[in-house]
């Protein structure tokens, strides 16, 4: 979509000046000094991590050798060639790594406008969905990852809420984006935040979430529609339900919706899954900045 304005309204590519790529075990400069936080990731080949200066984001991406020379054949404020291939263009705007002048200098008003809407039913309601929290193309490859995980059994079935989820505390994957995804939460809440620990929980059928109120760590939480299956056309069919002031609010995700939450304000709570279904979430929990309890 956005190559095809990029030809209809005469707008020039350029590559994105955030845009860092390291080779082996290189990390940009400012996760080289925690390196723990990418302990999991595939540190091979080149990766061109992208800076999204809005969102105080680090979002890294593998390239293969062709789009490696592609990447490394541009220069800084020089127009892209119109001779790359429209298939390899199209991923490198996807990954941000290309950018428009336009999409240089300005912000999108309609989603600034949208996340300004989320933050005050948030402030005022105790809930919100948050779009685009994490990048689709890491979406796929979490996905992947937990399967994986689970397939292998590297990881437990069964807590002290249901015997019917995998689950994983403080997973390292997780915690690279339980870290980048804070300074977006703390712009909804309209507060400083940090991370406390995050989790991840894959029900079998059969499983449900009894009502319950969260611990003082999850004072602010994201719940991050995963996986499901059968592969849902849209929302899937398990919704979380909130106990709010108004009455009880049902939620439906889709693949990569987030749901951000007071956890330790709003009973909520999932129905049995039902039969031949898996659904896969990440809590992603949070507190104050001056909160000095423990964070597990």
């Amino acid at each position: 979509r956005r190559l095809r304005l990029r030809r209809e309204h005469g707008r020039i590519l350029l590559l994105n000046p955030e845009c860092v790529l390291c080779s082996g075990d290189e990390l940009p400069g400012e996760l080289a000094s925690d390196r723990e936080l990418c302990s999991r990731f595939a540190l091979q080949g080149t990766i061109a991590w992208v800076r999204d200066l809005e969102r105080s984001m680090w979002l890294p991406f593998w390239l293969g050798p062709r789009l490696e020379e592609t990447v490394r054949s541009l220069r800084p404020n020089e127009p892209v060639p119109e001779s790359l291939s429209r298939d390899g263009v199209n991923l490198l705007v996807d990954a941000g790594i290309l950018l428009s002048e336009r999409a240089q200098e300005d912000s999108d008003p309609g989603e600034e406008a949208s996340f300004a809407g989320a933050s005050a039913r948030f402030r005022e309601k105790g809930y919100a969905p948050i779009g685009g929290l994490i990048h689709p193309f890491h979406l796929a490859a979490l996905r992947r990852y937990y399967r994986y995980l689970i397939r292998t059994g590297s990881i437990t079935l069964g807590d002290k809420q249901s015997s019917r989820r995998y689950i994983a505390h403080n997973e390292p994957v997780a915690r690279f984006f339980h870290q980048q995804i804070a300074a977006t939460l703390s712009r909804l809440a309209g507060e400083p935040l940090k991370p406390s620990y995050v989790y991840q929980a894959a029900y079998l059928s059969g499983a449900e979430l009894r009502k319950h109120i969260d611990r003082e760590q999850c004072e602010f939480s994201i719940t991050f529609g995963l996986d499901f299956s059968p592969e849902p056309e849209l929302a899937t069919p398990w919704p979380i339900r909130l106990d709010t002031r108004s009455g009880t609010v049902t939620v439906y995700q889709a693949l990569g919706d987030a749901l951000a939450y007071r956890g330790t304000r709003l009973p909520h709570y999932r129905d049995r899954l039902g039969e031949g279904q898996t659904s896969t979430s990440i809590f992603f929990h949070y507190v104050p900045e001056s909160f000095e309890g423990s964070l597990d």
